[in-house]
């Protein structure tokens, strides 16, 4: 597979993050999850409130550290949305494994028979509109930021194109590693090169939200 130099290098033009404003800044990510994970929340709050209590944790350490910021800045383009490349990579990017995961279910491929039991009879009454607004609003946004947005860009300017979207994309499925890991990876890889060749964050954001509403409640029709 050949990456166009050109998108490359525009991508390596951005701003530089130094190792150390780096480790703080994962560091207090960590921190910052580890003590939300902590928190017991009274009962009577809605579901999701931890999600978005991390989430809102995520977006003022990102925020407050102005290397940071600068360095995702320009990826926050809503300009790419003008073009047409722009929706053909959300199209496809979510297409790609819907069709994958489909036909690996009705042909009984790369899934254990009690995962396509659960994938084809999900529950209905498991339906949550915290958690679900948390999974398809706002996850792809700190998602695809901590992924495409720092550690892509670092890994481009130290990489091969094709070498630092392979190892976002396989970071990505790393972390969401499930019975469906191999469609994840499919997923994580598109996405990832989708913010390559769009050099903004908001088509991927856009292709992840459509896969987080499918996997979570759209299962149930399509």
């Amino acid at each position: 597979m050949s990456l166009p130099l050109q998108t490359s290098a525009v991508m390596k033009q951005e701003s530089s993050l130094k190792p150390l404003t780096l480790v703080l800044y994962l560091i207090s990510l960590a921190a910052g999850g580890y003590f939300i994970s902590q928190i017991s929340l009274p009962s009577n709050l809605f579901d999701g409130a931890q999600g978005f209590i991390w989430f809102a944790c995520f977006m003022a350490v990102t925020l407050s550290i102005k290397p940071v910021r600068q360095f995702i800045a320009p990826l926050v383009n809503f300009r790419v949305m003008k073009e047409p490349k722009s929706y053909l990579f959300i199209l496809l990017t979510f297409l790609t494994p819907y069709l994958l995961l489909k036909f690996c279910i009705h042909y009984e491929l790369l899934l254990d028979r009690m995962t396509i039991y659960y994938l084809t009879n999900p529950r209905i009454e498991a339906f949550s509109l915290g958690s679900t607004l948390y999974t398809t609003l706002l996850t792809p946004i700190w998602e695809e930021i901590l992924f495409r947005g720092v550690l892509l860009t670092i890994l481009l300017k130290k990489l091969k194109p094709i070498w630092a979207i392979s190892i976002t994309a396989i970071l990505f499925a790393f972390i969401h590693f499930s019975a469906t890991w191999l469609f994840i990876l499919l997923g994580g890889f598109l996405l990832t090169y989708t913010v390559y060749k769009t050099k903004s964050l908001i088509p991927a954001i856009a292709a992840h939200s459509l896969w987080n509403l499918y996997m979570t409640e759209l299962f149930l029709y399509f």
